[in-house]
């Protein structure tokens, strides 16, 4: 028995033995098969990348079979270029990876963290500076890749020039700005700020948000060569990724223990206080209450892009269409599109009906002292509902017309550049209006407002704080309730989409007018051709016949020889025609004016001469424009041989130039008492090609045709005003240079 109970406990003995190495070695070779992955972080260790730190240490990385090495930034390493050389397979930057990406360089992003952009400008609260244009003159600390073409966009946007301001490299020490060496900084507004006012020093910030520059922030991004071999690694990395943040935003205590727990972090200063107010900090940045921590929303990428485009910060024919990483769940939902479209449309009907009953709820909670654990609830749904309306571009309001009382969003008027206090009286706003929308407006709100109609929807150009238009769409709706007539409504800035409106109709409307021109051009300039060629086809054939007398051959010979020469006529007058369209090398200079009249008479000095003209010029008001040198001489040039061509026989020519201006434009008049033109007759005709009013002068009925063609093509206009006799004025509209005023 004893023997029995030996062996027995020696066979399990092996058996655990066994199973021990067994279990071991499967554990070292899942161990051995994990992918190596590198992230470079954009900075030094912090809680701007807890969700990282979280995905490592509790094992989501590991979870999906990768073995993720964490490289910590700092001033001298540049992130995009360290994935793109394959020193890291992923990256950690912001949405100006835009420029990168137009600049050519193969970037993907895979999610977006942040979904507002950290960075603001810093500066001393002492100093005085609270708006942009207080940075004028200033020195600024900022770096190009952290967050610059996001202040870049801010200062352009309110009229800044960067060249006004004066930009150092950033040195990452906030004791250049405690110390006054520098007046303002860049940094994040969830990190500098609380260290500076840890320091004793209190700060003012000057945030992009509160401008209308609202950009992602933080975000993951891959090469194009990962995302294209490696699609499974990139979507495994982004889950793990995820699921990191959204464990970090949930356990910061934590998470910042961990942090501090990372070589060199104590030794910056960083502590866990500061560490849990960067954490509180970023939960309005991430927002992970309303949208799912890494979503990309495709339209707001393309809202930013066109912010670049309206800035000119990139060319406006670049795209970003490759930018974005499309993952194999969002290739298979493409058929949920027009059922979220729905659900859109269905949650802003529904914004609009709330809004409506935002006046009801405040009744009650005045009225029923019982319900007042109920009206918090409601009042903190409010605070979300305000935050999601903040988060999709809408204002909304709420006017009293028989108490002339007002409820409103001012921080959405002030971030859209409009004054807040001009829509606390409802005749301020209408007068902001433009002066071309007024009247239609005008009648709209007054139907409104007396009941003739319930509801309305507007669209109109309002004037901002720095002096532009920008347009509007507006929805209101009247409602009766116990306290009066209410009008509520929803105010949307369309401005850009309304530009790219604007420029699609006027991009139509000049592709219609060049298609008129091309066909009324092929009918005449067909005609002109047929005609010498159809005499050419008969003359030859008649030569070809034998035994013709002498004098006929002859004659044929002369008749084919006059039908070449009317050919090379006509095409001589297309060659010239194409040429005076030819926009390719045309560029605006400043020219002036009188100096291009001397150079053009100089050219016809003898035509002036022989015709004994007197030339009174007065370019006092006006003496010099913005236009192609060539199309101004050309258009003088013209003007001066018809003229010439043109003059009376009965009295001494006299040309008479002048200038004025007239709201966007620099007019120039042309005057002479030439023989005149029956405007009555051949009106409609002046401008045409080939088209001649004086038979017994010889011409070709170009030079006319040519320049308005010329001018037309520079926005401008021309204009005649002639009676026989007596001579003729033209008037040149040159459109004025965009910037300049009268």
């Amino acid at each position: 028995m004893d023997q029995y109970t030996n062996n027995n406990f020696h066979r399990k003995l092996f058996c655990l033995l066994f199973l021990t190495l067994f279990f071991s070695d499967t554990l070292n070779l899942k161990a051995q098969n994990l992918n190596p992955v590198k992230l470079q972080l954009k900075w030094h260790h912090q809680f701007q990348f807890a969700g990282y730190y979280a995905a490592q240490i509790k094992g989501f990385y590991k979870n999906e079979g990768l073995d993720v090495e964490l490289i910590e930034g700092n001033a001298k390493r540049k992130v995009i270029n360290e994935v793109i050389s394959g020193n890291a397979d992923f990256g950690v930057t912001a949405s100006d990876i835009i420029q990168d990406y137009i600049d050519g360089k193969p970037v993907v992003v895979v999610s977006v963290i942040f979904q507002h952009n950290p960075y603001v400008i810093i500066s001393l609260e002492k100093s005085g500076i609270n708006t942009p244009s207080d940075l004028a003159g200033k020195k600024i600390m900022a770096a190009e890749d952290q967050g610059w073409p996001i202040l870049k966009a801010l200062f352009l946007k309110e009229g800044i020039r960067e060249e006004k301001m004066n930009v150092l490299q950033h040195s990452w020490d906030i004791r250049d700005l405690t110390s006054g060496k520098v007046d303002a900084i860049s940094g994040y507004i969830n990190v500098e700020p609380q260290y500076i006012r840890e320091m004793g020093y209190p700060v003012t910030i000057i945030n992009p948000v509160d401008y209308g520059i609202d950009f992602y922030g933080d975000l993951l991004f891959t090469s194009k060569e990962m995302a294209d071999k490696y699609p499974e690694k990139v979507e495994s990395f982004n889950r793990a990724t995820i699921q990191g943040w959204d464990y970090a935003m949930k356990h910061p205590e934590e998470i910042a223990d961990y942090i501090l727990s990372l070589p060199g972090t104590k030794e910056r200063g960083i502590t866990r206080s500061s560490l849990l107010y960067e954490a509180k900090e970023m939960q309005k940045l991430i927002m992970p209450e309303f949208v799912d921590i890494g979503h990309i929303n495709r339209g707001r990428w393309e809202t930013m892009f066109a912010i670049y485009k309206q800035l000119g910060l990139v060319k406006t024919n670049s795209t970003i269409d490759n930018l974005l990483y499309i993952s194999k769940s969002e290739r298979k939902a493409g058929h949920f599109d027009n059922l979220l479209i729905a659900i859109g449309i269905g949650a802003l009907l529904f914004v609009i009906a709330l809004a409506g009953n935002w006046r009801l709820r405040s009744l009650v909670k005045k009225r029923t002292q019982d319900l007042v654990n109920e009206i918090n609830n409601r009042t903190e749904a409010e605070q979300r509902l305000e935050l999601a309306i903040e988060a999709a571009g809408m204002g909304i309001w709420d006017r009293n017309l028989d108490l002339e009382e007002v409820q409103f969003d001012e921080k959405w008027f002030r971030n859209i550049g409009v004054d807040p206090e001009l829509f606390l009286s409802h005749h301020s706003w209408l007068d902001n209006i433009h002066p071309d929308d007024q009247p239609s407006i005008r009648d709209s709100v007054t139907a409104l407002r007396s009941g003739k109609s319930n509801y309305n929807n507007l669209t109109y150009r309002i004037k901002t704080r720095q002096g532009y238009w920008k347009w509007m769409l507006s929805f209101s709706k009247l409602f009766y309730t116990k306290t009066g007539r209410h009008v509520v409504g929803v105010i949307l800035d369309i401005d850009i989409l309304k530009s790219k409106e604007i420029e699609l109709e006027e991009l139509t409307k000049a592709l219609t007018k060049t298609n008129n021109e091309l066909e009324k051009f092929a009918y005449i300039t067909s005609h002109n051709l047929r005609a010498p060629v159809v005499n050419l086809l008969s003359l030859t054939e008649m030569q070809r016949e034998e035994n013709l007398p002498e004098d006929l051959r002859i004659e044929i010979e002369e008749k084919i020889h006059e039908s070449v020469k009317r050919l090379d006529s006509t095409l001589n007058d297309l060659i010239e025609i194409v040429a005076s369209k030819a926009t390719e090398d045309i560029k605006s200079e400043t020219l002036d004016l009188q100096n291009e009249l001397n150079h053009v008479l100089k050219s016809i000095e003898k035509q002036i001469k022989d015709s004994g003209a007197q030339i009174d010029t007065n370019f006092s008001e006006c003496s010099t424009i913005t236009y192609p040198k060539r199309y101004l001489n050309s258009i003088l040039l013209n003007l001066l041989t018809n003229a010439i061509k043109y003059h009376s026989p009965d009295r001494q020519l006299v040309i008479n130039l002048k200038t004025r201006t007239e709201h966007d434009y620099i007019v120039l008049y042309f005057s002479d008492n030439g023989v005149g033109i029956d405007m009555e007759r051949f009106g409609r005709k002046m401008f045409g090609l080939y088209q001649r009013f004086h038979t017994k002068i010889e011409g070709k009925g170009l030079g006319l045709y040519i320049i308005k063609s010329q001018i037309e093509a520079m926005d401008g206009k021309i204009e005649v005003d002639s009676t026989p006799g007596v001579g003729t004025t033209f008037r040149i509209y040159f459109r004025k240079e965009k910037g300049l005023s009268a």
